[in-house]
């Protein structure tokens, strides 16, 4: 199946580089149900999917008639690819609209709804952030974190040799979600 899926692939670079635009719907039915999903998971509704999808064609469409594409990875890796940074910039740039359009008044110290949503904004992106780290550090950093696991116990549960590995492979994965939440989110300074 890989070998039909690569096959699949390199067709239909070809046929755009030919400027077979036959292909933009093949492209459109073929990946839409994988993009309208990410997007629905992410806080999207049927419309920003459509929008995001439209545009991860366009997007395709012109770095393969760049001078300097290759295809590294399945196609459908690399328009999830393109697709998930397109979500990224739109949630980015909503965020900014919400935080330059509104004015935070707090009056005691609860917090406002917009507080409370700008919070549970953090709290996704911080979710999505840990899928884009290995599976063995957001195993690791989940333990830790949210269990409130020992690295005694961590090193146990995930097989390292000792406690040291276990809280040096914690300092690594730890600044690999940082360094991801500070592209994502510039305000972030490792909270």
């Amino acid at each position: 199946m890989l070998i039909a899926d690569i096959f699949r692939d390199k067709q239909i670079i070809e046929r755009i580089k030919t400027n077979d635009r036959t292909v933009l719907g093949e492209i459109y039915m073929r990946y839409q149900k994988m993009i309208f999903h990410y997007i629905r998971q992410n806080g999207g509704s049927e419309l920003d999917a459509d929008d995001i999808l439209q545009e991860t064609i366009i997007v395709l469409w012109q770095k393969v008639n760049s001078e300097q594409f290759q295809l590294s990875s399945k196609l459908s890796t690399y328009l999830l690819a393109i697709a998930r940074n397109k979500w990224m910039a739109e949630m980015r740039k909503h965020r900014k609209t919400v935080s330059g359009d509104i004015s935070l008044q707090v009056s005691d110290n609860n917090p406002t709804s917009l507080e409370t949503l700008i919070s549970a904004e953090k709290i996704e992106l911080v979710r999505r952030t840990l899928e884009m780290i290995p599976e063995i550090c957001k195993k690791l950093l989940l333990l830790y974190y949210f269990e409130e696991k020992s690295m005694e116990e961590i090193a146990g549960i995930l097989q390292f040799a000792n406690t040291n590995v276990a809280k040096s492979k914690k300092y690594q994965c730890k600044k690999s979600l940082e360094e991801i939440l500070r592209l994502e989110l510039p305000e972030f300074g490792g909270e």
